[in-house]
């Protein structure tokens, strides 16, 4: 057809890619306990300087041209919100350091009037006062909550925004414990940023 295709993926990289969800959802399967054959996976790696998308793939079955998920699956990220919680602390570096002792507690929130929200643990167990550092290492809920809710929710909102979330974050202390939909691809673009010192691509 005279077409000139250009692209940002790189073969060793896709194979490596490919090699690893193939080889790795059984494994799991087995580890788990699990009917072979009934995870699913998805994969995106991307270029630390220039954002450049070097592999990805969609499924289970590598060449399957239908639902990719790494493009179209969107699923709560859970404690991939954490690090951006703790980065619009540490933005305010007057108030939190790494050394910064927070309060991981039980807490309850009024949503709505009838929801109350009270995250957990998931050791089911408060810790007390930890260091920052140890709270974002061990992913503690309920320090994460404190953080966030003390930094406030509309500065951890701006900075997923910055980061490169292109639809709006939920307005909800949820948000905090990741409770917000993405697709592998738009945690690959938040993560990046993170990655890049701040410089999204």
């Amino acid at each position: 057809e005279g077409l000139r295709i250009f692209t940002t993926l790189d073969p060793r990289t896709q194979e490596l890619l490919e090699k690893r969800i193939i080889e790795g959802l059984p494994s799991l399967e087995k580890g788990r306990k699990l009917k072979a054959g009934t995870l699913q996976g998805a994969g995106v790696i991307t270029s630390v300087d220039d954002g450049k998308v070097l592999a990805l793939v969609g499924g289970r079955e590598v060449r399957f041209p239908g639902f990719n998920r790494a493009l179209d699956a969107r699923r709560p990220i859970g404690s991939l919100a954490k690090p951006f919680v703790y980065l619009a602390a540490l933005m305010q570096p007057y108030r939190y350091t790494l050394s910064t002792i927070v309060q991981d507690e039980p807490v309850e929130l009024q949503v709505s009037r009838d929801v109350t929200w009270i995250p957990q643990n998931y050791d089911k167990t408060p810790h007390g006062e930890v260091p920052l550092f140890m709270a974002l290492a061990q992913s503690y809920n309920l320090a994460t909550v404190h953080v966030g809710l003390d930094v406030g929710l509309n500065n951890v909102r701006e900075i997923f925004r910055a980061a490169g979330m292109l639809d709006e974050p939920p307005a909800l202390p949820s948000l905090l414990l990741g409770a917000v939909d993405l697709a592998p691809v738009e945690v690959a673009q938040i993560f990046n940023t993170l990655a890049a010192s701040g410089y999204r691509t």
